[in-house]
């Protein structure tokens, strides 16, 4: 399907004006990210929408977080997505963004208990499209630019196929008396709070809960120094030190010069990790 890509606050200001003109009120809603898998932290790094009419690709980079509210936060509009809870997360925390008025069809697919829930799986099985490739870009790295065609292509898949997929979908919930649990489902996803803890990072680590609670506090020294050093490389920090070593390291079951680290970092970029895990052990033997 074609679409228009939006690079420029002047492109974006147009298209909204366009939006607010035509008076859309529901639209198909999607995002691309980086997740700590190319560079350090998390992204927002795309945003593909669908009115039912025109697609476009909206390109964060160069417009302002204050100025995709006005799309993302706008009441007057119902956004179709697919499995929200990561998105909501990352605008949430990173661009201070709350999506208002959010239908999410994963909790329907759960009722509805389909063989595969993801949604390349479900449009495949409601509307007999195949769109293939996923595991190509599930590697992609969203943040370089410019962004192969191949890769748009998938990006805009998966919110072109929305909302026919809703109505379907829709359909389906009717037929067998689950619109009710699924509005219930759905009303909890928009009211859920996803303001992350600080501390939510460290027990997200597997192994973790598993430690004693001096080795807690000790590996949650280690990390933040790993952090550290991850978010001034502008490397994923499981690439400078893994979270498998960082527990093993707060066990006491592996010693800092055990560590091996990516060729691309420097000698003394590694001495310095090095010297700053080591104190934090000694002082907390």
């Amino acid at each position: 399907m074609k679409y228009s890509y939006i690079a420029t606050r002047g492109e974006y200001a147009a298209y909204l004006r366009t939006f607010e003109d035509k008076k859309y009120s529901v639209i198909a809603l999607d995002l691309e990210a980086e997740m700590n898998r190319h560079a350090y932290g998390e992204t927002l790094c795309l945003l593909q929408v669908f009115d039912g009419e025109n697609a476009v690709v909206i390109d964060p980079f160069r417009i302002a977080a204050g100025r995709l509210k006005d799309l993302l936060e706008n009441r007057d509009v119902l956004k179709v997505m697919y499995d929200a809870s990561s998105d909501l997360f990352l605008l949430k925390n990173t661009y201070h963004i709350d999506i208002k008025t959010i239908l999410d069809l994963r909790p329907a697919v759960e009722l509805l208990d389909y063989e595969k829930k993801d949604l390349h799986s479900v449009i495949s099985a409601e509307l007999g499209i195949a769109l293939g490739e996923k595991e190509k870009f599930q590697t992609q790295n969203w943040t370089r630019r410019p962004i192969a065609p191949l890769a748009l292509d998938y990006a805009v898949n998966d919110v072109v196929h929305l909302l026919r997929l809703k109505d379907a979908i829709f359909k389906k919930l009717y037929e067998r008396g689950l619109l009710d649990r699924f509005f219930l489902h759905n009303l909890q996803i928009q009211g859920k709070d996803y303001t992350r803890n600080p501390q939510d990072r460290y027990g997200k680590i597997k192994g973790f809960h598993h430690l004693a609670e001096g080795q807690k506090t000790l590996f949650r020294r280690i990390y933040d120094i790993r952090d550290k050093h991850a978010r001034r490389l502008n490397m994923p920090p499981n690439n400078v030190v893994s979270n498998v070593n960082l527990v093993a390291l707060a066990r006491g079951e592996k010693a800092p010069g055990e560590l091996k680290f990516p060729r691309r970092l420097a000698p003394h970029l590694v001495q310095a990790i090095l010297g700053e895990l080591r104190d934090a052990l000694s002082k907390a033997g």
